[in-house]
């Protein structure tokens, strides 16, 4: 088993440059949006996000200050941000022929990401009450990019 893990692993993947070029794009969305969620927390600063009409409510900021929020202090997203820094800086550095293999460590990540942003709509529809368009943005992000990685992955089985 672990041996298959490795061989998996540091196996290099040849890639159009444009796969690489959509997962940085999509990196960078999402860097974007969570910089953003991130910077709301810490200064306390209301999301501009669409409201209710007829309760006048800001659902953003009501899941984002949520007790769902956070885990064991802190913020969910910085740990998206690390996240999609991660993914972000892993495909940057595959265009150098010898990281290739750095893509085949965003299946795991893409696929753990994904879990977690299903618990998280979960949240947001069943417990909360209220979307946080912010939060599901990054969910998508995180869809895209396991769908890419799984792409990816089945590429790499095909060449063995």
């Amino acid at each position: 088993m672990l041996q298959s893990i490795r061989k998996y692993l540091i196996r290099h993947v040849k890639v159009d440059k444009s796969v690489k070029i959509a997962i940085i794009v999509l990196g960078l969305i999402g860097i974007w949006d969570t910089s953003y969620l991130t910077y709301s927390h810490f200064l306390l600063h209301p999301l501009a996000c669409f409201s209710n009409e007829v309760v006048k409510v800001n659902s953003c900021q009501v899941v984002t200050d949520s007790i769902y929020s956070t885990v064991l202090g802190v913020p969910l997203a910085l740990i998206g941000l690390g996240y999609y820094l991660t993914v972000t800086t892993l495909a940057a550095l595959s265009f150098k022929e010898k990281y290739t293999y750095l893509l085949n460590l965003i299946l795991p990540i893409a696929s753990l990401s994904s879990l977690f942003s299903i618990r998280l709509i979960y949240l947001q529809v069943n417990v909360i009450g209220h979307l946080c368009y912010y939060c599901l943005l990054s969910a998508l992000v995180s869809f895209i990019l396991l769908g890419i990685s799984f792409n990816l992955y089945q590429k790499i089985e095909a060449d063995v």
